[in-house]
């Protein structure tokens, strides 16, 4: 089944991406990828796919400038395009047209959207150099930049305690088991007779 897939990509590839600002876009990201942990989640297809749809998805329809564009790609990162409840991006070789960022969890969601988000201010403030040359390890504090600082934001998701699950689910249980006080209706009736 995987290589069926892969076959679908390589042809929507060939097809679709043989710009060479969306090449040249999609070896950036995947640098990007390698040297900043909070990019890990990103797939090659996922990348491949943003890389496209930066570049060419605009009112024009022609491609994008690669500094445009690699802008562009943090700011649909920043601004949430890979969150819950996002448009996202449809994979065009899925015949359910299911958006590429459901297969991430809500803490890789999460943490795209924020290491984005680190990365464009860090741009904004002209840190352009820490953005290529530098890693997580270099922008995990503060950074001082024209006189600016900047600093990671804190996570938005935090993943529930497992035993805080497992209660509310007991307590689903017992109400769905006939334990529980009857409701409104119930009572009313109950009355009534």
């Amino acid at each position: 089944m995987d290589c069926i897939l892969y076959l679908f990509f390589s042809r929507w590839f060939e097809e679709s991406a043989h710009h060479s600002s969306v090449k040249v876009l999609i070896r950036l990201l995947r640098d990007l990828k390698n040297r900043f942990d909070g990019f890990e989640p990103l797939t090659p297809w996922m990348l491949d796919l943003l890389a496209h749809s930066s570049i060419m998805n605009n009112p024009s329809r022609q491609a994008l400038p690669i500094n445009v564009a690699f802008r562009r790609v943090l700011q649909l990162l920043a601004s949430g395009l890979f969150l819950p409840g996002s448009s996202g991006i449809s994979d065009p070789c899925d015949g359910n047209q299911m958006r590429v960022h459901t297969s991430m969890s809500l803490e890789q969601q999460d943490q795209v959207c924020l290491t984005a988000q680190l990365l464009v201010r860090i741009l904004a403030h002209g840190g352009y150099k820490h953005i290529l040359e530098g890693d997580s390890k270099t922008i995990a504090g503060s950074l001082m930049l024209n006189n600016v600082v900047v600093t990671p934001l804190d996570k938005a998701y935090e993943k529930p305690p497992a035993d805080a699950a497992a209660k509310e689910s007991d307590a689903e249980d017992t109400m769905e088991g006939g334990g529980a006080a009857p409701t409104g209706v119930e009572a009313m009736e109950t009355n009534d007779a």
